[in-house]
């Protein structure tokens, strides 16, 4: 029989209280309590209390957690990223925000977080930064479908220093040309960087290389079956998707370019990145020292323009033409122009480099010489007489 038990069916006028407490080692103050308190309360005064305190200083209020579960959930809904981290700098002006670690634990009790083993950091792994902004950009294409299942790729281009999405183009396929041509966009915003890094797609080991070969921009590229080397763009993949999934399916190009669009805005401008210390990438890459192409000054303005070959030439202001050759009449070309230097591609190859000569709206093909001068003649020299 249980000592509480013990005092509630005992009766007190049959032997010596003071004595059965010594005994039992409670005190005569706990007897008595405890046979008031069953009188009133029952048979639950045989289990005893629980000693917790009524209010726990440090426990996070509830209408702080609630906060915390709707702020995870947005965010997930959205498909942008919902770690504690960004819930907490999402959180920053709510009173009382708690650390990243509380936030862990309210997402872990609340059954939002699985312990994942996979996760873990790795021992020994090594990350690869470059030292300026512009000095290399990863770029890689990944798959998607729109709404009818139809098949596009999606070229995806980022600053290896800043994580700036630079570029992220919708197209039909990945081509060299295409590629060229998403790269001259942003070159037209960001300059051309000094090197970029890509797999082995013959698109961009070749084609892209070859074309920027041409600006002075250098080429890497990863070994077979190495992915790692690219990892800061094939990570971007993920986050991509993780986006667009959350989307309406885009039914065509256009619609898809939008949504990739919006979500460039999204990356660089609001979105904390965990590798640069939880800025943005838009203000990492605006301080950041700049590099540039081998063969050009830093900060040289760089001009893109994209028209049709016709009549063996390219219009590319009402103030330039460039003469290019019949043979290429119809083609789409792309035109860079550097400072006082223009280069033509077409199809993604180098087809021309010209100084332009400001003096002249048509740059000629080849330098033809012009009529020979007029013959001067001195007034001063008199003709002789034919006969003398």
């Amino acid at each position: 029989m249980s000592v509480r038990r013990a005092i509630i069916e005992s009766d007190p006028s049959t032997f010596n209280v003071t004595q059965f407490c010594k005994d039992h080692g409670v005190s005569t103050w706990f007897f008595w309590d405890l046979r008031r308190r069953y009188r009133r309360e029952g048979d639950v005064v045989l289990e005893p209390k629980s000693r917790a305190a009524h209010t726990v200083a440090n426990r996070t209020p509830s209408n702080v957690e609630e906060a915390v579960i709707a702020e995870r959930k947005r965010l997930a809904d959205v498909g942008l990223d919902a770690g504690p981290a960004t819930i907490r700098f999402h959180l920053a002006d709510l009173p009382g925000v708690p650390s990243e670690a509380t936030i862990w634990r309210i997402l872990k009790s609340r059954g939002f977080i699985e312990a994942d083993p996979s996760k873990r950091p790795k021992r020994g792994h090594r990350s690869f930064t470059a030292e300026r902004a512009n000095e290399c950009w990863q770029l890689d294409d990944t798959a998607w479908q729109l709404a009818d299942g139809t098949d596009v790729k999606v070229l995806n281009v980022i600053d290896d220093h800043s994580r700036l999405l630079v570029a992220s183009s919708a197209m039909v396929t990945c081509t060299g040309a295409a590629t060229l041509a998403a790269l001259a966009a942003a070159a037209a915003v960001l300059g051309w960087p000094a090197r970029f890094l890509s797999d082995n797609a013959r698109a961009f080991c070749h084609v892209l290389a070859d074309a920027l070969a041409k600006l002075g921009v250098r080429a890497g590229h990863s070994r077979p079956s190495h992915p790692q080397t690219c990892g800061k763009v094939e990570r971007f993949h993920q986050t991509l998707k993780k986006w667009l999934a959350k989307q309406p399916p885009a039914t065509t190009i256009d619609d898809l370019q939008t949504q990739l669009d919006l979500f460039r805005l999204i990356y660089n401008h609001h979105r904390p990145h965990r590798s640069i210390g939880r800025r943005f990438p838009a203000d990492v890459w605006a301080t950041a020292a700049k590099s540039g192409p081998a063969d050009q000054p830093i900060g040289t303005p760089t001009q893109t323009y994209n028209a049709t070959i016709s009549g063996g030439r390219v219009d590319v202001s009402r103030n330039l033409r460039i003469t290019v050759g019949a043979a290429y009449n119809g083609l789409p070309a792309t035109v860079v122009i550097t400072a006082d230097t223009a280069h033509v591609f077409i199809a993604g190859h180098h087809i021309r480099r010209l100084a332009i000569d400001p003096t002249k709206r048509n740059q000629p093909l080849y330098d033809r010489p012009g009529p020979p001068p007029a013959p001067t003649i001195n007034p001063t020299k008199r003709k002789a007489p034919r006969h003398a």
